[in-house]
């Protein structure tokens, strides 16, 4: 994870274990477009959800889109 913008939050998120991918998996109600997943970390999952977020927001303020 790098330096996170000041924009980007997470309202609120989840972590859970899925037993059936045999990872843990962060989501968040701000963005429920992304998903991470990780097999032996619930912090690294929630730390690539944070990076897809950052990703997403600059290819959408590239794209000239409003922030989410």
């Amino acid at each position: 994870m790098g330096i996170i913008d000041t924009d980007v939050y997470l309202s609120s998120f989840q972590v859970f274990r899925s037993s059936s991918d045999g990872a843990f998996i962060a989501l968040s109600d701000r963005y429920p477009g992304l998903v991470a997943r990780n097999e032996f970390s619930s912090l690294a999952a929630v730390d690539e959800l944070i990076d897809l977020i950052e990703r997403q927001r600059r290819h959408d303020h590239s794209a000239g889109r409003p922030a989410a």
